[in-house]
């Protein structure tokens, strides 16, 4: 008796089981590395935008703190004239010339309670693009009192102080020539010039009832030597 031929396979069958061509795996790796490639990218752009927004975020709080010092010493201004390692008398405020700014502020910290004033003297400067505060020891100075420097912002292209007075008029050297003592300063500006964040400005109101112009001849106070000098009603 005849055996009847076994019937062929299913074609689609045979050919699900015979696997991916060459040009198929050649293809699926050309695609996985596309993706990957494109993944490298998108990873590298993360990684330096995250770099960037942190350094970003650094500059801004080095900025804020900077400001927050500012801010601090212009607010507590006080009308005290000093005398400095010559023995010439200094206005209670400055503006211009060897220093942006130099004033005498109170408020000054004595958390170990030593025998000193509680009035501080203080200076700005622009040195190798970086903005410092200078601040000494003694309000009047002798031959060999040095101040103390704290560096409040680097990468500084320019930067000054514009002091306004009570009749709305910017001086850049205060005090002012010509005015006769007149003149009162209403407040002070401080103009920057960053190389990452560009120009920046920020103005504080002076305390309103010191006296800072300068009288000729004027000389520190007698008696209390830390007392604020307060015009009188």
């Amino acid at each position: 008796m005849r055996r009847r031929p076994r019937a062929a396979g299913n074609p689609q069958t045979a050919k699900q089981r015979r696997g991916f061509t060459l040009l198929e795996m050649l293809v699926a790796l050309a695609v996985f590395a596309v993706i990957g490639v494109m993944a490298g990218g998108i990873l590298s752009g993360m990684v330096e935008m995250s770099e960037f927004t942190h350094q970003r975020g650094n500059l801004l709080q080095q900025t804020q703190r900077a400001l927050a010092v500012i801010e601090r010493d212009v607010l507590q201004l006080a009308g005290r004239t000093v005398r400095n390692e010559f023995g010439a008398s200094v206005p209670a405020l400055t503006v211009g010339g060897e220093t942006l700014a130099e004033f005498t502020r109170a408020g000054r910290r004595n958390p170990l309670g030593e025998p000193r004033a509680q009035l501080q003297r203080v200076a700005y400067v622009l040195r190798d693009d970086a903005l410092l505060r200078l601040f000494w020891p003694v309000l009047d100075r002798a031959d060999d009192t040095r101040p103390s420097a704290q560096t409040l912002l680097t990468e500084v292209e320019n930067a000054s102080f514009v002091l306004h007075d009570a009749d709305g008029q910017e001086h850049a050297y205060w005090p002012a020539p010509g005015e006769g003592g007149e003149a009162q300063p209403a407040a002070l500006e401080l103009r920057l010039r960053l190389e990452d964040q560009g120009h920046l400005k920020r103005l504080w109101l002076t305390p309103a009832a010191l006296d800072f112009a300068p009288r000729e001849g004027e000389q520190p106070p007698d008696g209390d030597p830390d007392a604020p000098k307060v015009p009188p009603a």
